[in-house]
């Protein structure tokens, strides 16, 4: 009987009002999403500087890479690559003091210390690293120093950030044993937290490398050297073709870099 009564009723959880209310907001969503992609693709785009569909065909060929320009990009590779690592030990070494603030459990001083690791964080990590390598640039100049410091820069928020969240999960076990025997706090860091964070550090520490290798590619085309900057004189000049090698060897570059960096890690976590 009761069930007759809640089919006649309908279903108390699927109320018809409320289900229209919800269906017609996703309409007004949709029909404005779609007003505004109509509007930016149909409307927003000059169509008639595209040309014909064999201009569009020729164009895309003389993107083909330009294999006879490839060695002239290995030295530029090579300086990406450098700068990558640099970059990223600088930001390890650079981490440290900042997690160590950061990290609620083991900070100094609670009210000052705290607020100032995770406000570096903060500034690190939302901004971009080209803006980072602007700044250095003015100041000091064109070359892979800007690159390395813009690198290193926007990659400490990371390194911290992860390195901190794993510190204040870390087990409180090992470190009031250690504070059992009278050990001051260098010691609990050393003994009792590093040994516990250190395989995540380690690993963020290379997944990091991975991306600073991609970032490093883009920083040259603001004058902070590597192959970015092979790359913008080559697309002034409208050499397509070295352009497109560059970004082949960029490709190359990310690729191997990937594999190294997946077996290392591979083999930290298996170890």
């Amino acid at each position: 009987m009761s069930r007759v009564i809640v089919a006649a009723e309908g279903n108390p959880l699927r109320d018809r009002g409320t289900l229209l209310k919800r269906y017609a907001f996703y309409a007004v969503v949709l029909c404005a999403v779609t007003a505004m992609g109509v509007h930016l693709i149909v409307f927003g785009t000059d169509w008639g500087r595209m040309g014909t569909f064999a201009d569009v065909f020729g164009i895309i060929m003389n993107l083909a890479p330009s294999l006879a320009f490839m060695p002239k990009i290995i030295g530029p590779l090579l300086q990406t690559l450098l700068m990558a690592f640099w970059g990223t030990l600088l930001a390890v070494l650079l981490s440290i003091p900042v997690f160590y603030l950061a990290a609620s459990n083991i900070t100094p001083y609670m009210m000052l210390t705290y607020p100032l690791g995770r406000g570096l964080i903060v500034v690190s990590r939302s901004t971009h690293e080209i803006i980072f390598a602007l700044i250095y640039v003015a100041a000091l100049g064109l070359g892979p120093l800007p690159g390395i410091l813009a690198l290193a820069s926007r990659s400490v928020g990371f390194m911290a950030k992860t390195t901190a969240e794993a510190i204040e999960n870390i087990d409180r076990g090992p470190i009031e044993a250690i504070e059992a025997t009278g050990a001051g706090p260098i010691k609990r860091f050393l003994f009792g937290v590093v040994p516990q964070v250190l395989p995540v550090f380690i690993g963020n520490a290379i997944f990091q490398l991975d991306i600073n290798i991609r970032r490093a590619a883009i920083l040259g085309m603001v004058g902070a050297g590597g192959i970015g900057l092979y790359f913008a004189e080559q697309m002034k000049i409208y050499e397509y073709g070295n352009a497109s090698a560059c970004v082949l060897g960029v490709v190359l570059l990310v690729i191997i870099g990937e594999f190294v960096s997946n077996r290392v890690r591979t083999k930290l976590i298996s170890g």
